[in-house]
């Protein structure tokens, strides 16, 4: 562009008889104070000008050439030549019929109507060669309203995610219904990505570095604000000697670093679950959380250091009354938020008994499918996310869209902030056994509430047995011995 007002000023100068300088200075304003716009308000200039440029871009290339994309996405239908009126029509193509195209933000959105004979099925076949055509990052498809011949497809064509932000402390319940949609980090599309928790378990997966403590600590904060006032109630198991969890220890009932202490607070979880089953039988069949009532949340860092790497006795029985939580706790107010590296059949046993699932970072495809389901290797590529970026992840929302998102990174000292703003008032701590002629479980009261015992089963412990008195010798033996006595007398 500078070169070619150069050439323009050149000639300009030599026709008018005017001074070169003039017209150089006057062509090189504009784009000197574009260029200016942009160094030092890059977000204003990205607003105003550079954005609406490149959307209204994206919209001109996908009308303008239209039928060669659909071409080449394999929508197109080949007419053979035919007779009309006595004249040889020529042949041509039959495409889909492009209803509208609509750029905002970062996204391009397609409204595409199914050719005659044609389904949804094969236009969803190809879009990803629509998304590889136009360079786009992401893509998504729906049926448009409901129809079963239109098509909504979404393309994410910029990187609005490529910048980590910071979380912060919220000053205030982040949702109006305790555990309802709460704020994680943003969406590539645009928007915040929000997160139900209530009525819900959710198994979060990624590889080491993937970020897993953004969306942990993403969770705990949206509930923080109810814990106080005991709406929420926060439990954690961090069997790595409890590095992650303590860092914010204040804001949850009990953090559980050992095999026995996560044994108790499953225990108790289980407790909760059914003595609140009891409560609401024939009365309501979901709970609500309310002041003393709350909604307990149960949240694992690392889960398959509990029912995997763990000895024998702590693995198999944990595994026993996890798979029971997540099978009754639902509807009953006890959630399960669990954190895990490895997302494989023979690590994760339970999986299936998770209701939604999160992907950051995986190692496959093979792990994708595993956590997302089947197919989502190519709708939700979790094995494909740049190690650069930790905290994105991809989701699969309850009609199965997929959304790519990224958690904001909680630093250690927002967390302590948190921990300090929120704390929890109802404190237990995990104890070990009493004897057994004392009772296998107890609650004491006290300033801290009750404490929490790690037990192997519920069944009291059998007595003691007394020890056997001697057998008396059989007939048979006491025959035999006294035949031998007399004949070494004869």
């Amino acid at each position: 562009m500078v070169a070619a007002w150069l050439v323009v000023s050149v000639l300009l100068s030599w026709a008018r008889g005017e001074p070169l300088l003039a017209w150089v200075s006057s062509g090189l304003a504009a784009p000197l104070a574009l260029a200016g716009w942009a160094w030092w308000f890059p977000a204003g200039y990205e607003r105003v000008v550079a954005g609406p440029s490149r959307r209204r871009g994206w919209r001109r290339y996908v009308r303008r050439n239209w039928t060669g994309l659909a071409e080449v996405c394999g929508w197109s239908r080949v007419l053979r030549d035919r007779v009309v009126a006595g004249s040889r029509k020529p042949s041509g193509q039959s495409v889909p019929r492009l209803r509208s195209v609509r750029a905002k933000g970062s996204t391009v959105t397609l409204v595409i109507r199914a050719r005659a004979g044609q389904t949804l099925d094969q236009l969803e076949a190809g879009v990803p060669g629509l998304a590889a055509t136009l360079d786009a990052l992401s893509w998504r498809c729906t049926a448009h309203s409901g129809s079963t011949s239109t098509l909504l497809v979404e393309l994410v064509m910029h990187e609005a995610l490529l910048q980590p932000r910071d979380g912060t402390v919220p000053l205030g319940p982040t949702s109006a219904e305790p555990g309802q949609l709460l704020p994680l980090g943003r969406r590539d599309v645009g928007g915040v990505w929000a997160l139900t928790v209530a009525g819900r378990h959710t198994l979060v997966a990624g590889c080491s570095g993937a970020g897993k403590g953004s969306v942990l600590w993403g969770l705990v904060a949206g509930l923080a604000p109810l814990v106080p006032s005991d709406t929420v109630r926060l439990w954690g198991i961090d069997l790595k000697h409890g590095v992650e969890l303590r860092m914010g220890r204040a804001l949850f009932a009990t953090v559980a670093d050992t095999g026995p202490d996560a044994l108790a607070v499953l225990t108790a979880l289980l407790d909760v679950a059914e003595r609140r089953g009891q409560a609401m039988a024939g009365q309501v069949r979901a709970h609500t959380p309310r002041p003393g009532d709350p909604l307990h949340v149960l949240v694992i860092d690392e889960l398959a250091d509990l029912i995997a790497y763990a000895d024998r006795e702590t693995r198999m029985e944990a595994a026993r009354l996890l798979a029971r939580l997540l099978t009754k706790g639902r509807a009953l107010g006890v959630v399960v938020a669990a954190f895990v590296q490895d997302p494989r059949k023979d690590v994760v046993t339970m999986r299936n008994l998770f209701t939604q699932r999160v992907a950051l970072r995986l190692l496959s495809d093979q792990e994708t499918a595993m956590v997302l389901g089947d197919g989502a290797a190519r709708t939700a590529p979790a094995h494909r996310i740049s190690p650069t970026a930790p905290g994105t992840a991809w989701v699969v929302d309850d009609e199965g869209n997929t959304d790519r998102v990224r958690a904001d990174y909680w630093p250690d000292p927002v967390i302590r902030d948190l921990a300090a703003r929120y704390p929890c008032r109802a404190s237990m701590t995990p104890a070990t056994p009493d004897p057994p002629d004392e009772g296998d479980e107890r609650e004491t009261s006290g300033s801290d509430g009750p404490r929490l015992h790690s037990v192997g089963t519920n069944e009291p412990t059998p007595p003691p047995r007394r020890p056997r008195s001697p057998r008396a010798p059989r007939a048979r033996a006491a025959a035999a011995a006294t035949s031998a006595e007399g004949s070494a007398a004869r």
